[in-house]
């Protein structure tokens, strides 16, 4: 009997740990792809970042703009849907660490030709 209710205790634990956190990841995987809309920003399973331009339901497809480039794609190669959160980046990135290298490398250049 002792046996029976561990062996319940197990299944039941298994089933809290692993397949009850898999399920709710597909669901939410289902709900993000259900509401799905052109102009959205998505990133497919591939890696590529994209707008959607359409989607056919009965196909399940869903037509993706990369720069001005059409691609189809199954709808559940859609990965992720970016959040429209925009970030403010500097203009232009200062890059002081290659200058300090160029000196140091012309120094060293100087000294080696001053040598013959």
């Amino acid at each position: 009997m002792q046996q029976m209710i561990m062996i319940v205790a197990f299944i039941a634990l298994m089933y809290f740990l692993m397949i009850r956190p898999q399920q709710k990841q597909q669901q939410k995987q289902r709900n993000m792809l259900s509401n799905l809309k052109p102009g959205q920003q998505v990133v497919t399973i591939g890696g590529l970042h994209a707008t959607v331009s359409s989607i056919s339901a009965d196909r399940k497809t869903v037509a993706l703009d990369a720069d001005g480039i059409l691609l189809t794609f199954e709808i559940a190669a859609i990965r992720t849907v970016k959040d429209d959160v925009k970030v403010d980046a500097p203009a232009e990135i200062e890059n002081v660490g290659a200058k300090e290298e160029t000196d140091s490398t012309d120094k060293a250049d100087s000294d080696v030709s001053s040598e013959k």
